[in-house]
């Protein structure tokens, strides 16, 4: 029995899910986002690695199973929302991916208007499925946030 169940646990570790979950932060709230998701993902038994832009490597992006990327919202207060300028230069050197399934976030302070889709337009040419959204105001998951995360796990 004590075989059985160690076996068990050694079978669960291999087919345990990995994220890696990236971003871009200038005042910290979205590191704090990235970390929540980090934190969710992990209760769910998920493995979970969380980098800044700059320290994530084309190795990082090959070895997991679905990858989370976040940035701040850039723009004007009500229209012109994109990705940080760090976050565009990042997602321009993206390897060629093959339907990684990829959830975007965002935080922001009014609105994210088309931040999403400003986000989407350098992700989806080189191969990433966008399977979702999430965005904060303080950093905080929120109801949202949290059914997205959910869906994106199955």
């Amino acid at each position: 029995m004590q075989l059985a169940n160690y076996f068990r646990k050694v079978i669960l570790n291999y087919l345990k899910m990995r994220a890696l979950i990236v971003y871009h932060s200038r005042k910290g709230t979205t590191r704090k986002f990235a970390e929540k998701i980090a934190e969710k993902l992990f209760s769910k038994n998920v493995e979970v690695i969380t980098k800044d832009i700059e320290k994530t490597t084309h190795s990082d992006l090959e070895n997991c199973d679905i990858l989370y990327m976040g940035s701040w919202t850039n723009g004007r207060f009500l229209f012109n929302q994109k990705p940080a300028h760090e976050w565009v230069n990042f997602a321009e050197k993206l390897p060629k991916a093959d339907n990684k399934k990829t959830v975007l976030f965002t935080t922001y302070s009014l609105k994210t208007g088309s931040m999403f889709r400003n986000m989407k337009k350098y992700i989806l040419p080189k191969g990433y499925k966008v399977i979702g959204s999430m965005k904060s105001r303080n950093g905080k998951m929120n109801y949202y946030s949290d059914v997205i995360l959910r869906y994106s796990l199955n």
